[in-house]
Parts: structure tokens; C-alpha cells; sequence
């Protein structure tokens, strides 16, 4: 069972969230298309696979350095507001684990919530507005509190999965309040948000790696 994500971890875990998300753009373009404009599985599609090419260039590098240039590559291949949002996630994790040569929970707990923050500063939004907030608000205190009760790397995550799966559900009754699907905010409502469900996908992924990874 791992404890940590090594630097060779977090490549393949990334390499993972790209499959995994590829797999489900329809899904979220369909989730998209009934709020707003429909191109988020396009931008899923594409962003992945720049960051996913990236990483051949980046496997070297530290951890700090693979997240804050892979997301930097994802929104330059697929600028948009998720783009932008994902690159800003990136970069704030990293620098949580500059200069660090493993991540654990406490590690995981800090990126997700400089991660949560930097979205919320970035996209002007706060919780309950339906934003990937949602989900990623959800999953920083649940590893947050994973963390100060000395959980596994598996546990913390299993319940950061959980946490993020209640917070998509939670998007459906909110009408949105910010950015373009904010024009149509009654038609929002009935619609679980499609950055929220993004976010509880890679949480998905990652939880899946680190309970399946030898």
C-alpha cells in the first residue's frame, strides 16, 4: 500500500488522470452543452493530451517544476476559462512541494486547499455559486482532516473521492452564478456542474492509482 507519490508516481498518475478524462469528454460535454457552451470535452481532450506530451519533456524534472509546466501546457494548448482555472490548480500545488522529493497526505491536504484557493481568487467565486469549487472545496477538508487523523495514503483519498462525488451531486439544485452559464441561471438548476464533475474525475483517478499502484 503506498504512503507517499514519488516523482515517477506522479507521472503516471497524471498520465492516468489524461486517459481517464479523455474517456469521459463526452460526458462532460454533454453536462456542459446543457449549461453553457459545450466545449469542455473538447478542452479535456486536448488539454490532457498537451499536458500528457509534456511530461516527455518533464519526467525529469521535479515535482514542483512537472505540475506548474503541465498546466501551463494544458491551458496553452486548450486557453479557456477550465484551462486558466486547471493551470492556476497546478501552480499553486506546486508550490506546496517545492523542493520536496515525495508527496504524502499532509502534502496532498496542502495542495488541494492552495488549489482551492487559487481558483476561488482567479474565477471571483465562492462556494455554492456551481464552479469546480464545489467539488474542490470538498475535497481539500476532506484531506485536510484525513491528514490530522494520520490516514493512509488510500483512506485519505477514498474520502477525498467520496467528498467530491457529495459536492457534484450537491451543484445539481444550485443555479449558476458566475461565468457564462451564469446568462441562463434558471436553466442551470437540474444539471450537476460539468467543472465540478471534472474535479471529482481527477480526484477519481487519483484515488484509483494510489489503491491500484504496486
Amino acid at each position: 500500500m503506498k504512503e507517499i507519490l514519488t516523482r515517477d508516481d506522479l507521472v503516471s498518475a497524471l498520465r492516468k488522470m489524461g486517459d481517464d478524462l479523455t474517456e469521459q469528454a463526452e460526458t462532460l460535454r454533454e453536462l456542459d452543452a446543457a449549461i453553457g457552451d459545450g466545449d469542455l470535452g473538447i478542452t479535456i481532450t486536448i488539454g490532457f493530451g498537451a499536458l500528457q506530451e509534456a511530461l516527455d519533456e518533464l519526467a525529469d524534472e521535479d515535482m514542483s517544476t512537472m505540475l506548474m509546466r503541465g498546466g501551463m501546457a494544458f491551458n496553452r494548448k486548450a486557453a479557456s476559462t477550465f484551462g486558466a482555472l486547471f493551470a492556476t490548480m497546478t501552480m499553486r500545488a506546486a508550490r506546496e512541494v517545492r523542493g520536496a522529493e515525495s508527496i504524502d497526505v499532509a502534502d496532498l491536504a496542502r495542495m488541494a486547499t492552495a488549489s482551492f484557493e487559487g481558483v476561488k481568487e482567479r474565477g471571483k467565486a465562492e462556494l455554492g455559486d456551481k464552479t469546480m469549487l464545489d467539488a474542490l472545496g470538498p475535497t481539500a477538508e476532506a484531506l485536510e482532516q484525513a491528514a490530522d487523523e494520520g490516514a493512509s495514503l488510500v483512506e485519505a483519498l477514498e474520502r477525498a473521492e467520496e467528498a467530491a462525488l457529495k459536492g457534484v451531486q450537491a451543484t445539481v439544485e444550485m443555479k449558476s452564478k458566475t461565468g457564462r452559464s451564469s446568462w441562463f441561471s434558471e436553466r442551470t438548476q437540474g444539471v450537476q456542474d460539468p467543472g465540478a464533475t471534472a474535479v471529482y474525475m481527477m480526484v477519481r483517478s487519483l484515488a484509483d492509482y494510489v489503491a491500484t499502484a504496486e
